[in-house]
């Protein structure tokens, strides 16, 4: 089994020694992308970064995880990446064999049933779906897909035989593929009538588009195109609650309302005017969601972590300082009132106390507590952050649940910055790879060096 994994808009090729399906939760044990380290990679995080271009079937099977025999009778191999850790090769050289670097072809060829299992679930099936381009030459016929699941492919149809209505298509919701006597066969089974790009809006159609081939082969780009987004703008709630409906059983359509359940917590979605509306707890949220964006929402609500749910080993429980918030935040109020107060008083010496000039500078002072209040109601009235981090990864709480997680492999650089006001307490700025800072930085009470430390040594720089 081979995948291409992508990381921070770059991508290597690894072969996958097991998987464990579970949905949104998947996962494979593959390389990193040097080939020096063998870990549990997640297919989606959150949007999908493992594309699995050669499946195969495996045959053994331990608890949650199908792969190889020789990799899950592994004991010691499976005590390294329990929690998610990296393992180096140096240590199970059993891998060495397959840390040469690999190169796929540009086109990959379908041949049996095997290839036609790799092109459909690499591109699930083509489920939601476009085809963005269509070309016909003699007796071939091309079409490249969006697949809106984070990769474009584009597949040959080779020896056209016969085809009907593919330029009828909008948007793909099903399809198979088939071999038969000395072809193949692709039939869309549920799709939405329209046009090349995405566009429904034609007439229903009678019978399914089909293309009869004698050959197959097709490419894949990982990356979206612009076309995509137009597939998460549901038509309707029903759509919404099938898409949900395959990541968690715990939602349900009812009276033209999405309802999910995440343990206590209830999250309800409706139509309004202007987007969805959306009420956590029975507490409606402020903000209008478009369609591309609800989906993600929603799928961050139905996969949200509460602390009792982090089964790996917890290396430290810190919490935010609100002394040192309120130094990070307040500080560029408080000179940008500053500013404003001096800009008053110096109207009101330019116009020698006259009526407007008066009216002026009370202008310049309100607007200076103005932009005092607001961001010290908002530090008063905000909740206390709570960081726990794992061997692998730093959850974010705000309350009792996190909805953003860093995987700290993903981590390309950090810094301490030690605070004036009292020993102990810093501020640790984390970046990503790919220039994205985690939060606001890392916060911590009495134990940021401490913090930092432990982060540094479980980084991979």
């Amino acid at each position: 089994m081979l995948a291409i994994i992508s990381e921070n808009n770059l991508e290597y090729v690894s072969p996958v020694f097991a998987i464990r399906q579970a949905g949104w939760q998947s996962e494979v044990l593959a390389f990193n992308k040097e080939h020096s380290h063998l870990r549990r990679i997640k297919i989606w995080h959150p949007r999908r970064q493992v594309f699995i271009v050669d499946w195969e079937k495996f045959d053994c099977k331990k608890s949650v995880w199908e792969g190889y025999d020789w990799v899950l009778k592994d004991r010691k191999l499976w005590k390294a990446v329990r929690f998610g850790k990296k393992a180096s090769t140096d240590d199970f050289p059993q891998f060495k064999q397959y840390t040469q670097k690999m190169v796929l072809p540009e086109w990959f060829e379908v041949k049996g049933e095997r290839d036609i299992q790799s092109l459909m679930n690499v591109s699930m099936f083509f489920h939601d779906s476009i085809p963005i381009r269509i070309e016909t030459e003699e007796r071939d016929t091309e079409i490249e897909f969006d697949t809106t699941w984070g990769c474009i492919i584009t597949v040959k149809f080779k020896g056209v035989r016969a085809s009907e209505l593919i330029d009828r298509i909008g948007i793909i919701y099903d399809s198979v593929l088939e071999k038969t006597d000395g072809g193949y066969v692709w039939k869309v089974t549920c799709f939405d009538p329209g046009e090349v790009g995405g566009i429904v809006g034609f007439l229903p159609v009678s019978g399914e588009p089909y293309i009869y081939c004698d050959k197959i082969e097709w490419s894949i780009k990982t990356g979206k195109s612009a076309y995509c987004a137009r597939t998460k703008e549901y038509d309707s709630l029903y759509d919404f609650y099938l898409d949900l409906k395959a990541v968690s059983e715990n939602v349900f359509l009812k009276e033209d309302k999405l309802i999910l359940h995440h343990k206590n917590d209830t999250l309800t979605i409706e139509e309004g005017n202007k987007g969805y509306i959306t009420y956590r707890n029975g507490k409606r949220e402020k903000g209008q969601w478009e369609g591309q964006d609800i989906f993600e929402y929603a799928i961050e609500f139905l996969t949200q972590v509460n602390p009792e749910d982090i089964k790996e080993e917890v290396l430290l429980d810190v919490s935010s300082a609100k002394p040192l918030y309120f130094w990070h935040y307040m500080k560029y109020a408080f000179l940008f009132a500053v500013a404003w107060a001096f800009v008053g008083v110096l109207i009101l010496f330019l116009t020698n106390f006259q009526k407007g000039g008066v009216l002026v500078a009370v202008l310049f002072f309100a607007l200076c507590l103005v932009t005092i209040i607001f961001p010290l109601c908002s530090l008063v009235n905000g909740k206390e952050i709570r960081y726990i981090i794992t061997p692998t990864t730093i959850y974010y709480f705000n309350g009792n649940v996190s909805n953003l997680s860093l995987n700290i492999l993903q981590i390309k650089d950090i810094k301490l910055y030690r605070s004036l006001i009292k020993r102990g307490i810093g501020t640790i700025k984390i970046k990503q790879k790919g220039g994205i800072t985690f939060g606001y930085g890392l916060i911590a009470v009495n134990d940021a060096e401490k913090v930092y430390n432990l982060i540094k040594q479980n980084c991979v720089f």
